[in-house]
């Protein structure tokens, strides 16, 4: 097994970082929880990784269960349990999972340790990630039937193993506050809960009928038939001139 140095940038726990033990077990809801057996041990700064003697053999027993399960490998589980300092059960350990069927092509595996602060460099959780995994999470296309259990004893040996420790990290202080972002106001609802249409806008003629209804009679009346008395007295004075 090749041992990758954890990342810098993710934190350097010092030279009395705490050993951790890690077990592993494998998992299906249908059948009753089997044991976890020890897996590994991790200690020193950088870490190191010793593989317990007995693990190659905690593989051939996962693949004998699996067999005796019956179960597709894609519905197995693979846990990875950290052991708690005092806890009287491994109910109470912190544990991650992968799929049974990823560790079948698996070339490197990655253990994110968490440490509950800087002062304390007993981790309380874990994370365990197998790579390569398709994007989609499905299983890889295999020939043989050959178990994962026993590909991934097959691998380990060349397997990449990276181990990282990470604090809690809190969000950066800015005095400066941040701008509220317009919120919609939301639309009008009916009693019974149904949106409110918009009252469709007026044409042109519906908004001004009155004033050019007006106007029309102003013209209309402006433009009505001659006085008749006023005719007479025109006609008249014409008359007389002639004489």
């Amino acid at each position: 097994m090749r041992l990758v140095a954890a990342a810098a940038a993710v934190v350097s726990v010092g030279v009395h970082a705490a050993d951790v033990v890690l077990h592993h077990r494998i998992f299906h809801p249908s059948v009753p929880d089997l044991p976890y057996l020890e897996r590994a041990v991790i200690s020193g700064n950088p870490p190191t990784i010793q593989l317990l003697p007995e693990f190659l053999a905690n593989l051939d027993a996962f693949a004998e269960a699996l067999t005796q399960l019956g179960e597709d490998a894609g519905d197995v589980l693979y846990q990875v349990a950290l052991q708690h300092e005092g806890d009287s059960s491994s109910a109470l350990w912190d544990f991650s999972s992968v799929k049974a069927c990823h560790l079948s092509k698996a070339s490197a595996e990655t253990i994110l340790l968490h440490l509950p602060s800087s002062s304390d460099l007993k981790p309380f959780a874990l994370d365990y990630f197998v790579s390569p995994i398709p994007h989609d999470g499905s299983c890889p296309q295999t020939k043989s039937d050959i178990s994962p259990f026993k590909a991934f004893a097959g691998q380990i040996k060349n397997m990449n193993t990276t181990i990282l420790y990470r604090r809690p990290e809190a969000p950066p202080l800015n005095d400066t506050p941040l701008p509220r972002p317009d919120l919609r106001t939301p639309p009008p609802l009916t009693p019974e809960g149904e949106v409110v249409k918009p009252v469709p806008e007026k044409s042109f003629l519906q908004k001004y009928w009155m004033y050019i209804a007006a106007f029309a009679l102003v013209i209309l009346i402006g433009g009505g038939p001659e006085d008749p008395e006023q005719s007479r007295r025109g006609g008249g004075g014409g008359g007389g001139g002639g004489q």
